[in-house]
């Protein structure tokens, strides 16, 4: 099949769910990850070092906007089978409450969320992912149909490890941060036909930052966002492949 035909295919919008993309929107590179690929929360692997690191955000409607109180940075890789996240956040108060998964886990504390969306589909993945290696997957079938505890997709399984520097659910100390790295099987995003393929996925992270020393709970996003919602889909990057270009 030629990338002619693909791309076409790509953008054309199904019907009852025109969700345009804003052109502000950035594009986000995933490289390509050679070798094993051992997921423990250390960018120990050489293809980390090309991964571009993408800075979390404070959207428009919060105080300080852009800038994180406490930053934080996320690169992206892929092979065959996976797309791989790589985070690495500076937090002075690590907490994460929920010691199992498929929990609420932006309600109990600190967590990354990875959503990803089939360019001209309705339907998006939502992947929560925690410092104390817990994660929740959550499934939509279009943005209107939102129903949290039908979405839970707690037959899928995905491969989280995170290191905190510091200690977790402390708030009496000061800790630095920690690093997360999360392993995202394809055969799930590609289920309902969908191909995996360069400028064919829009895709957002997002953070909330619980800590004692912050006014109030600090959210980010790879995509500089009009207001705090990490569900606005025409906000959300397109992600790319530079290896196969």
């Amino acid at each position: 099949m030629k990338w002619e035909f693909i791309a076409a295919a790509c953008l054309a919008f199904t019907t009852g769910c025109a969700i345009l993309q804003n052109e502000n929107a950035p594009r986000i590179a995933a490289v390509r990850a050679e070798g094993k690929v051992i997921v423990d929360g250390d960018a120990s692997e050489l293809f980390w070092q090309d991964a571009p690191a993408y800075p979390l955000l404070v959207p428009e409607d919060q105080p300080g906007s852009p800038e994180c109180a406490q930053k934080g940075w996320i690169r992206f890789a892929r092979d065959d089978r996976f797309l791989y996240l790589y985070a690495e956040v500076v937090d002075d108060d690590v907490v994460q409450e929920e010691n199992a998964d498929y929990g609420n886990l932006y309600e109990t504390g600190d967590v990354i969320e990875l959503f990803l969306a089939p360019v001209g589909s309705c339907r998006y993945w939502e992947f929560l992912l925690a410092p104390n290696g817990r994660y929740a997957v959550l499934f939509f079938p279009g943005p209107g149909r939102k129903i949290f505890r039908t979405a839970m997709r707690r037959e899928v399984r995905i491969e989280v490890a995170a290191k905190v520097r510091g200690t977790l659910n402390n708030w009496s100390d000061r800790d630095s941060g920690y690093t997360l790295e999360a392993a995202i099987p394809l055969a799930e995003l590609t289920r309902f036909g969908d191909r995996f393929e360069s400028d064919c996925w829009q895709l957002l992270t997002g953070r909330y930052n619980y800590s004692v020393t912050l006014p109030e709970i600090e959210y980010s996003a790879t995509s500089l966002l009009p207001r705090t919602n990490f569900h606005l889909r025409k906000c959300y990057g397109t992600l790319f492949f530079p290896h196969h270009q």
